[in-house]
């Protein structure tokens, strides 16, 4: 095996290499990106139920002996 077939072989494989990360890398990337709108929407949801469980009304936060007192003259 003289030098150019080697240098032939090695431009070769690193292209190859080069096309299959650049593949892999890219799938990464889309995985990344629908696995952090996922955690969004989980994180989201979560947080819309910790706040509002069962669709419960804001009323509950309010203070309920606020209209018993009766104002100041």
């Amino acid at each position: 095996m003289d030098i150019t077939a080697v240098i032939i072989f090695a431009v070769v494989a690193f292209g190859i290499f080069f096309f299959v990360v650049k593949r892999v890398l890219r799938m990464a990337i889309r995985l990344a990106l629908v696995g952090a709108i996922l955690f969004a929407l989980l994180a989201g949801a979560v947080a819309w139920w910790w706040y509002a469980p069962f669709g419960g009304s804001g009323d509950a936060n309010r203070n309920g002996n606020s209209s018993a007192r009766s104002p100041r003259r």
